[in-house]
């Protein structure tokens, strides 16, 4: 595991002990050859309003980028379906109607719930698609039908981790 130290304003919200107790509930099998996970800066070629929390780099690299320290001002309406994983996780979300924005505010450790349970699992569902199918660097399914085994993999795995009191 590789950490990399955080600019100014950012953090990451969970630490190397999290994340490797995260990949280990996930059990062998999502686990095989894994090689690497990141808790990176964001790169610089991405918007600073952007969102950006995860990647899979095939094979076998997850990389979980840092994140502004809360709470966020994202300009622009957020889409229902990430509204709703930011209130799965915990999430508090205000509209600001009056400057075309949205309030995403993180109580206690709801940031760190959400990097580990929907993220790293989300990027986990990724690798172990990827792995079972020959390891190749290529993708090896639509990118539509990688999200949808992906997000099947972070819903067979809340509950779970819910258990385990991340």
């Amino acid at each position: 595991m590789i950490v990399q130290p955080c600019r100014a304003g950012f953090h990451h919200p969970a630490g190397k002990r999290e994340v490797v107790e995260a990949v280990s509930s996930a059990g062998p099998t999502a686990c095989y050859g894994l090689r690497l996970v990141e808790l990176a800066r964001t790169p610089s070629d991405r918007s600073v309003s952007a969102l950006n929390f995860g990647r899979y780099h095939a094979p076998g690299r997850i990389v979980l980028f840092e994140q502004p320290l809360p709470p966020w001002r994202v300009p622009g309406i957020l889409s229902a379906t990430l509204v709703r994983r930011f209130e799965r996780s915990g999430a508090i979300i205000k509209l600001l109607a009056e400057i075309g924005a949205t309030q995403v505010d993180w109580p206690r450790k709801t940031l760190r719930r959400f990097m580990l349970e929907d993220v790293l699992m989300h990027e986990l569902g990724h690798h172990l698609l990827q792995h079972y199918k020959g390891k190749r660097t290529v993708r090896m399914a639509r990118t539509r039908d990688h999200e949808a085994f992906a997000n099947r993999f972070v819903e067979k795995r809340r509950s779970a981790m819910s258990g385990n009191g991340y």
